[in-house]
């Protein structure tokens, strides 16, 4: 009875690591080729960075795809590709400085007209209206701001539904399926939170930060500076504290997940290889050659998102600093031409553009925390 017990067995096992050789050799046979998930994630980029991008990052295969991802690393190809992007914005800090001096000037004269008037309630009027006019002007103009952030935020969330598919595949392919859930269910919350929270209070948050500089302009008798500074500083440090946790979260279960995996896949490996040692070590050393195909289809791709973010990154946060610059140097103007309280104005939106750049910094470490991991797991059955 033991004997048929043993044979019965050594059969059901021979059987299963036949099956798993069957499927590692149609594995490798597929590793040269691109998940079709790799497809959504540069689909979900913007048109002006497409047409950067080297035709050889299109193929479906891998190894003209790595052939594209090196050159996009190279340093010369990052700097055009940026330069690029940012050229257009350059122009129209160039308009938005030429247009914020000449309405300086303009309050400037009127300053010196209105101390014509002996009588002070029309000095006033008139200085309120030059104020009003000038500060109107430049919100209208400043704007562009709000909506240049507002803008990577959609496209921040079009690349990570993009990416949550294709990372669960690409673990899954190296047998970390627990690593995959944690993943996609981290990436999933931050997405909840990209497009419940911060997307939908960023224009509420400028509009306030706005209208308390507008407020201060028109009537500096109004003390609101500790009022807007507080909620400047407590939404930038609310989202901090939520990356923080997503981060932590996704890096602890994602670490673990990758953990639980191998010693799982290591522990069934050193089973079938103690008791069928011939075929167990032909399992074991094919499991080898596809986990290093895996390898390099994961940093292949992981490498490859990682630059596609950056492409969507830097020129957001060149142009959020470029305008930022400009907003400085108007301040500057004002304060030479003695107009204080356009002063005041341009000082504050020059700050919120230096807070719109700290928000989206923190927001994109999330996913590029999210893709290193991925690029930094071994598979499974490696």
């Amino acid at each position: 009875m033991k004997k048929l017990i043993i044979c019965l067995v050594s059969c059901l096992l021979l059987i299963a690591l036949m099956c798993i050789t069957i499927a590692a050799e149609e594995e490798t046979d597929t590793l040269t080729q691109l998940p079709s998930e790799y497809t959504d994630l540069l689909d979900s980029l913007p048109e002006e960075i497409v047409d950067l991008l080297p035709p050889s990052l299109f193929s479906s295969s891998s190894e003209e795809v790595g052939a594209g991802t090196g050159e996009m690393a190279d340093l010369s190809y990052l700097l055009q590709a940026v330069l690029s992007l940012v050229g257009l914005r350059l122009g129209d800090c160039a308009k938005l400085l030429a247009a914020t001096v000449g309405l300086l000037l303009l309050s400037a004269i009127c300053n010196a007209i209105k101390t014509a008037f002996r009588t002070e309630s029309i000095a006033r009027t008139i200085s309120f209206l030059s104020s009003l006019i000038i500060t109107l002007s430049i919100l209208s103009v400043g704007y562009q701001s709000i909506r240049t952030v507002t803008s990577y935020f959609e496209t921040l969330s079009d690349i990570t539904v993009a990416l949550i598919p294709l990372m669960g595949v690409l673990y899954a392919m190296g047998g970390n399926v627990t690593a995959a859930v944690a993943s996609t269910s981290g990436l999933s919350l931050f997405l909840a939170v990209l497009e419940e929270i911060v997307s939908k209070s960023i224009v509420p948050f400028c509009g306030i930060c706005l209208a308390f500089a507008l407020i201060r302009a028109l009537d500096p008798s109004i003390r609101l500076g500790t009022l807007a500074d507080t909620i400047k500083k407590n939404y930038t440090t609310l989202l901090a504290f939520l990356m923080m946790l997503l981060s932590a979260m996704l890096a602890a279960q994602t670490t673990l997940g990758a953990g639980k995996d191998g010693i799982a896949m290591r522990s069934a490996k050193f089973a079938a290889g103690n008791m069928i040692p011939v075929v167990g070590g032909s399992v074991a050393e094919l499991l080898r050659t596809v986990s290093t195909g895996v390898g390099y289809l994961r940093g292949t791709v992981g490498i490859c998102a990682v630059l596609l973010l950056l492409l969507t990154l830097l020129p957001t946060l060149i142009e959020l600093l470029l305008v930022r610059l400009t907003w400085q140097i108007c301040a500057s103007v004002a304060d030479l031409l003695g107009c204080d309280s356009e002063k005041k104005l341009l000082d504050e939106i020059a700050c919120l553009s230096g807070y719109l750049v700290t928000a989206v910094a923190i927001c994109s470490s999330v996913v590029l925390l999210a893709v290193s991991l991925l690029i930094h797991c071994t598979a499974a059955f490696g």
